[in-house]
């Protein structure tokens, strides 16, 4: 309960922003995430351990010296980001004792929790949210289960995602405005959806890492208080995830989590790839290599 009240205080008063997408028209899945953050705060890119040994790859901001994931992306292909929700505050009081919203995120990336597990979870008991800010979450998996996650008035809202099609995830409620027509849509972070949907929707099926890069390109947050700090694309059917930096498309890296070795794509370097433990690499120190 401590790390809840620590991610509690950090995102406190943090701006709405980020947009996350999933991709399951061709024969693999692909997962993107802009991240938008303070640009006073590091970012890290770490490669940590799950509860039964696997490699797990995690971003997070640095507050007071201490990191705070809000993505991962597991050795098996599982995928999670949590994300400001514009939402008014719902569900559960704050001291109900209900599970936090981010439980899924941790259950699916560090304790082996499958999305059907999750879907599950969410229909059991309510989610408590946060006070400020309130947040929604979306699970992924390689084999086509996506879902979004958000605290409801009197219960659980979850929009689940059929194989086969795309999903994108910024500020606004994607419950509240399901089945619209993504011009439509109105609510923090509309601009950027529509973005990254029509740059989805111009490429087809079977699309890599390049053309990934360039939806997250097309949804790049460029506001000078909260601007885009990392964009990464994940291929579950490698296990890599290809990463740029402060919005920087130019200079790609790709990190492996079986090797744990990350290098600039697709131009290796002349020297040993450098090596990603739990400890971690920063995005200032990659945007000095």
């Amino acid at each position: 309960m401590r790390f809840s009240f620590c991610v509690l205080a950090v995102l406190c008063g943090a701006s709405r922003a980020c947009t996350s997408f999933v991709d399951y028209r061709g024969e693999t899945a692909w997962y993107g995430m802009n991240f938008d953050w303070y640009p006073e705060q590091d970012i890290l890119f770490r490669i940590e351990t799950d509860s039964e040994g696997g490699p797990v790859f995690t971003m997070s901001f640095i507050s007071d010296g201490n990191p705070v994931p809000t993505v991962g992306f597991t050795g098996d292909g599982r995928f999670s980001c949590m994300q400001v929700i514009d939402a008014p505050w719902t569900g559960p009081s704050a001291d109900s004792g209900n599970p936090l919203i981010f439980i899924p995120f941790y259950a699916l990336v560090y304790d082996g929790a499958s999305v059907a597990d999750i879907q599950d979870m969410a229909g059991v008991a309510p989610f408590r949210q946060y006070d400020d800010p309130p947040l929604h979450v979306l699970v992924a998996d390689s084999a086509g289960s996506a879902s979004i996650i958000e605290v409801g008035e009197s219960g659980n809202r979850v929009l689940d995602l059929a194989c086969g099609d795309i999903l994108v995830m910024t500020n606004f409620s994607n419950c509240a405005w399901q089945g619209a027509d993504p011009s439509q849509v109105q609510g923090v972070g509309a601009d950027r959806f529509l973005a990254a949907h029509t740059a989805l929707e111009a490429r087809e099926a079977g699309i890599g890492p390049a053309a990934c890069m360039a939806v997250l390109e097309a949804a790049v947050n460029t506001s000078e208080a909260f601007p885009t700090r990392a964009s990464m694309v994940f291929d579950p059917s490698t296990g890599r995830v290809y990463i740029a930096v402060a919005g920087d498309f130019e200079h790609l890296w790709s990190l492996d989590l079986s090797t744990r070795g990350i290098s600039p794509w697709p131009e290796a370097m002349e020297s040993e790839p450098l090596t990603v433990d739990s400890t971690g690499v920063t995005a200032s120190s990659l945007s000095g290599v």
